[in-house]
Order: C-alpha cells, then structure tokens, then sequence
C-alpha cells in the first residue's frame, strides 16, 4: 500500500497542470470488484494543480447496456462513494472507497464521475473563465458465480460475435490470425449479452481466423474455421 501511494504521488508531481485548467486525476480508471465477498474497494483521487484548491462531489451512474445502440445511463445509488464529498488542497491527494450494496447475477458496469469546483476563487479568478473538466471512473461489478461464455456466426463477409455469459469479454488478436497473412483486427470488449460484428477483408474471407479472449483473468484461442 505504502508504494502505490508514492508511485500515485509521484504520478501527481510530473503532471504539468495548465493554471486555467482543474488537474484532478485517479489512480485506476477501471475498478473492478471481482468474485470474491470483498464489497469494497479504495481508489486515490488527486489534485495535481499547483495553485488551487478544489471542492470534489462524486456522480454514480449505471451504464444499461454498455456499448450496445441502446446503451442507456441513469443515476444510481446501488454503488456509492465514501466520502461522497470531499475537498483538495494543491498537490494533495486521498483515499475514495466505493462499496457495493449486493452483487448482481450479470455483471454491472458503472460510471463514477468526480467533479470539481474551485474553492475560495479570488477576485481576479472571478473576472475571467476557468476551464473545470470532470474526471471518470469506470466500476465493473462482478457477479456471484461469473462465467464467460462465447459464441459466433460466421458468414461471407463478417463473424458475428456474441457473448452469452453473465460477464465481459476481451476479444483481440494473436500474432498472426491466419498463416502467412497480416491481420489488423482490432481488439474489442464484449459486454454481457452484447455482440460484435467483426467484418473480414477480402484476403481473409476464406481462411480460417485465430483470435484470443481474456475473460476472468485466463486467456483461451478461438479458431474459426471456413467452411465453403
């Protein structure tokens, strides 16, 4: 614990922050709180601005149907921050816990966001626009009994990819995903229930496709043969 913090610190130290912009910054943009009873988890939060103090509140809202068309955002209270509020003083930092109140049966994925205001604004700041910009974090709840599960179509032109499982998915590429041919196929996460339509070059249309996933910290091969 004792050299995360002075790795955070030191993070914080290098960061040259513009005198009209807020410098808030976390140590984890993602928090995960994997299979495990541990409901709680601390990230640091920090203000690496050299001159100004600011007052920090903390939005939670839960993202329905992350990545999909219909993917929907709405307030929660489900997770929640302590402090929930908070203030910082130039090049200072703290500890944020975020507690969950129950596991769900599919995995949750939830947007944190920290906004800030400036403390004690002087008569000059006052007079001119400061640029305030939040900053995020992204808290994936893991349920109870994870498991991941994929499944695909492939057609002509394109592999549908879906994941049937009850937590995400990391689709991405190996080293070489068909013999002698140079693949760029992009990585890509797939949510619980979301699929992803990946769609093939002409050079790659009648090969067979190799491709990893990393799902609840293993990583497998996929092979997807062609059939004419």
């Amino acid at each position: 614990m004792k050299k995360y913090f002075i790795v955070f610190s030191y993070l914080m130290l290098s960061v040259a922050a513009p005198s009209a912009n807020a410098q808030i910054i976390v140590s984890d943009a993602i928090l995960e709180f994997k299979n495990s009873q541990r409901l709680i988890e601390n990230i640091a939060v920090g203000n690496a601005d050299k001159n100004r103090s600011f007052n920090i509140v903390s939005k939670i809202y839960e993202i329905k149907n992350p990545g999909a068309t219909e993917e929907e955002t709405i307030e929660t209270d489900t997770l929640f921050t302590v402090p929930e509020q908070f203030s910082l003083s130039p090049r200072t930092q703290r500890t944020v816990r975020f507690a969950i109140k129950e596991r769900p049966d599919t995995e949750k994925v939830y947007k944190v966001v920290f906004k800030p205001e400036i403390l004690n604004k002087s008569a000059n700041e006052n007079s001119k626009i400061n640029i305030v910009t939040s900053t995020s974090v992204m808290a994936v709840v893991n349920p109870p009994n994870p498991e991941d599960d994929l499944s695909w179509v492939r057609e002509d032109e394109r592999i549908i990819f879906t994941n049937t499982g009850n937590t995400n998915i990391i689709l991405r590429q190996v080293n070489e995903c068909a013999p002698n041919i140079q693949c760029q196929i992009p990585g890509q996460r797939l949510w619980a229930n979301d699929r992803w339509i990946l769609n093939l070059p002409p050079s790659l249309q009648t090969e067979e496709i190799a491709l990893e996933y990393r799902a609840l910290g293993k990583i497998r091969e996929v092979v997807i043969p062609y059939n004419e």
